[in-house]
């Protein structure tokens, strides 16, 4: 038996259970088992014979880590690989055999090493120049199902194994939308924040049966659906929608990115990624609302908010609201044209009319129909034409608008063709 096989007993016997004891999934399975696969590939081809699995030793890992970092593997991929390493030797009788990088790449400045996990820039779909609403309207019609999905996770920031396997139904608590099949397990409720949530979950429910999953129930053929075909097909209607890495530098993932923008933005709070400054409020107030953003995205440390929308960093004076959002919100206004502008819906001249004296708060004095542009284009961000806006403050959200419209955008998303 060669190595590679010896190496499938082992991960029929190990890889589908946790460290902690619990059932792993078959993903989760099935990506210990390339991890370990390709690292003893490269073991063997560095010159190394092992006999069997059982005789990795330290001198081993080294030669990874080395070999690795000359290849120029991202830190987070090294990190990765020792991770299932670090598991591994636990398997095979060996815990605590594995260290961490550094401790390996010893002449490798730290700084080289340190994963980054800080967004720089937003992820977001919005910020990348694609219009979120115009794409949900595109995916209703290659699936109604997948549409509903894309839906779904714009209102409540669900990842893609939430969004196939929740039960609408179920999820309707009135005020909020609870989510069971989480990551890590680890149920979370998330707020009915919007109208536009609301009607978003009503839509869902309409088309979806009470006890039924929102992933697909039948495949193409007729038989069953398992989790893994809803998964590819899920990833086959995203590439049809022309998004992924290669054609839109973002992914379905980006919707999460998004949903947290969203909810802070709806707190009044404009992440980093969207131009936000730490001394927007006091920072007592700044890392509540961190947190609260952060469980409603299932998390319970407000640092992990850094990895969605960027790091507000050290503690610094309070700006001036006035002067910040003025500039703006000014310089925004002052390019819109005219012939850019339309007659305001009488639905929402009320509505236009309280956005105008609320910028009139900070001193600018535009035409509402200007302004009813600045919130369209934060409306879009919701997948909608128009999202009602908050009866206390918007102004973060207008500001962040407003410096979103004045930001260069990457150019149009094409969507594939079947």
């Amino acid at each position: 038996m060669d190595l590679i096989a010896k190496l499938n007993t082992i991960l029929a016997e190990h890889a589908h259970t946790r460290v902690n004891g619990n059932v792993a999934s078959q993903r989760t399975a099935t990506a210990a088992g390339e991890s370990l696969r390709a690292t003893f590939r490269l073991l063997v081809q560095l010159g190394y014979r092992l006999q069997t699995p059982q005789n990795l030793e330290e001198k081993h890992i080294k030669a990874l880590c080395v070999e690795w970092h000359k290849t120029k593997k991202a830190p987070k991929t090294i990190q990765g690989y020792i991770s299932q390493l670090r598991i591994f030797s636990g398997w095979i009788g060996k815990p605590g055999m594995v260290k961490d990088i550094y401790y390996y790449l010893p002449d490798v400045p730290r700084n080289e090493l340190r994963v980054n996990t800080v967004a720089e820039r937003s992820k977001s779909w919005a910020e990348m120049g694609i219009d979120v609403a115009e794409k949900v309207d595109i995916a209703m019609q290659l699936d109604l199902r997948f549409g509903l999905q894309v839906m779904a996770q714009v209102a409540f920031g669900l990842r893609r194994l939430e969004v196939l396997q929740m039960k609408p139904w179920k999820c309707d608590k009135g005020n909020r939308f609870a989510v069971y099949k989480t990551k890590g397990g680890r149920p979370r409720d998330v707020d009915i924040d919007t109208e536009v949530q609301r009607a978003i979950l009503d839509l869902i429910k309409s088309k979806v049966g009470k006890n039924e999953f929102l992933g697909w129930t039948q495949r193409t053929d007729g038989g069953p659906a398992t989790l893994e075909y809803c998964e590819r097909r899920y990833c086959y209607f995203m590439e049809k929608l022309g998004i992924t890495k290669a054609l839109a530098q973002v992914t379905g993932h980006g919707l999460r990115a998004q949903f947290a923008e969203n909810a802070a933005l709806l707190r009044n709070l404009i992440p980093p990624t969207l131009g936000g400054t730490a001394g927007q409020m006091p920072r007592e107030d700044l890392d509540l609302t961190r947190v609260q953003v952060s469980e409603q995205l299932g998390h319970s440390r407000k640092s992990v908010t850094t990895a969605y929308y960027g790091s507000f960093g050290r503690e610094v004076p309070l700006d001036d609201p006035r002067l910040r959002a003025k500039d703006a919100i000014e310089a925004c206004l002052k390019t819109v044209t005219l012939d850019q502008v339309k007659a305001i819906p009488p639905e929402r001249v009320s509505q236009c009319l309280s956005l105008a004296n609320e910028i009139i708060g900070i001193g600018v004095y535009d035409d509402p129909r200007k302004i009813q542009l600045l919130w369209e284009h934060h409306s879009r961000r919701h997948a909608v034409d128009w999202l009602p806006p908050s009866p206390e403050t918007n102004l973060a959200a207008l500001e962040a608008a407003a410096a979103s419209i004045m930001r260069p955008k990457a150019s149009s998303v094409p969507t594939m063709q079947a």
